[in-house]
């Protein structure tokens, strides 16, 4: 495809991260004060992955707890996946917050509001 696979461990204020063609994954704990170092690379590659032939890609986001600085960069990064050609046909975004965690639900609801991209949402026992 031409870009390189990002794979980030997660750390203690950090989530995990693994893009490659046809999946994007984010999962855990996003509370690092200087987000845009952690992000802007991931919105870059999501930028340029866009641009390539089309793939269809499931994109995951799971958050344990997710501040307001790294929010503002899944909306940019959601941004771009709606720039995807035919993004109804070809992105899939999975939404999981724990039960009874009403507010990374809504935060899921809200990005999707401004997006017309296509999310699911699923529910988790908590761990």
């Amino acid at each position: 495809m031409g870009l390189d696979i990002i794979k980030i461990e997660p750390a203690k204020v950090t989530p995990g991260v693994l893009f490659l063609e046809g999946h994007l994954e984010i999962r855990g704990r996003s509370i690092s004060e200087n987000s845009t170092d952690f992000y802007r690379p991931l919105e870059e590659w999501v930028a340029a992955y866009v641009k390539l032939p089309e793939v269809r890609t499931r994109v995951i986001f799971s958050f344990d707890f997710i501040n307001t600085a790294s929010t503002k960069w899944i909306y940019m990064i959601v941004k771009q996946l709606a720039l995807y050609p035919n993004p109804h046909e070809m992105v899939s975004i999975e939404w999981y917050y724990e039960k009874g965690d009403d507010e990374l639900y809504e935060l899921g609801q809200i990005i999707h509001s401004f997006i017309d991209c296509p999310f699911i949402y699923y529910e988790t026992e908590q761990t």
